[in-house]
């Protein structure tokens, strides 16, 4: 009957988009990993402003990552993906379709599920109710916590969405409310959908969840190496 969903928007033009592979995910069984960590001096400039949950396992359809040169997993034509630039140009869309190698070079790119948004439209694989598509919960539910990042028309915002009891199309209908133009599933499950807020206290950066019922579990996770993958966010210089 209702649903929750959080936004928290980032004007690109001030911020720099970042994005780590876990220690452990996502990778194949016998595949390359990241160390789970975000670079140290980023982490001690003072200007990290946020910290916020990566997509699924490999296990879980093994969508495409890549950080900093390595590639955990390659990327696949049709699938959703947010892209990261040399100059710092963050772009979503599909891979294959207007977005792919030749978009290069990149510092990192995800993948994760299909698009939800596309060209400002709900996607028509939003409304099936496939947990294969989407994931599910361990008990099979696909209303559960979700997170979703998506960007507008002009490349110039990003959003972050998140919120707990999200159908996919409750959580297609709060971007569109944004008029997030291209958007893609991040992780869901309590467990992994997290944001945190960044603070600094005596040169120390400081967690705040964004929604403390429900994030309030290790809620620095990402300010330490970290099993799975993640994105942050930076103030420019």
């Amino acid at each position: 009957s209702y649903a929750l969903a959080a936004i928290v928007a980032f004007d690109l033009s001030q911020v720099d988009l970042r994005y780590v592979l876990g220690s452990e995910e996502p990778a194949l069984p016998e595949g390359p990993r990241g160390i789970g960590f975000m670079d140290a001096d980023d982490k001690a400039s003072g200007n990290l402003l946020a910290t916020f949950n990566g997509g699924f396992m490999g296990t879980h359809g093994a969508y495409g990552a890549m950080a900093d040169g390595l590639e955990a997993l390659p990327a696949k034509d049709g699938y959703a993906t947010v892209t990261i630039g040399e100059d710092g140009a963050v772009r979503i869309g599909e891979w294959g379709n207007g977005l792919d190698e030749s978009g290069g070079p990149y510092t990192a790119w995800r993948q994760n599920a299909r698009l939800i948004t596309q060209d400002g439209t709900i996607t028509e694989r939003v409304y099936n109710g496939s947990a294969t598509t989407w994931g599910s919960s361990i008990e099979g539910d696909v209303v559960t916590w979700r997170s979703a990042l998506g960007i507008d028309a002009d490349n110039e915002v990003l959003y972050f969405v998140a919120g707990p009891s999200l159908s996919m199309p409750a959580l297609a209908a709060a971007l569109t409310a944004v008029h997030a133009h291209n958007s893609l599933l991040l992780d869901i499950n309590q467990s992994w959908v997290h944001f945190a807020a960044i603070h600094y206290q005596d040169a120390e950066p400081l967690a705040e969840p964004l929604l403390p019922d429900g994030m309030d579990s290790t809620i620095d996770r990402y300010l330490r190496q970290s099993k799975r993958d993640f994105f942050y966010v930076l103030a420019k210089e």
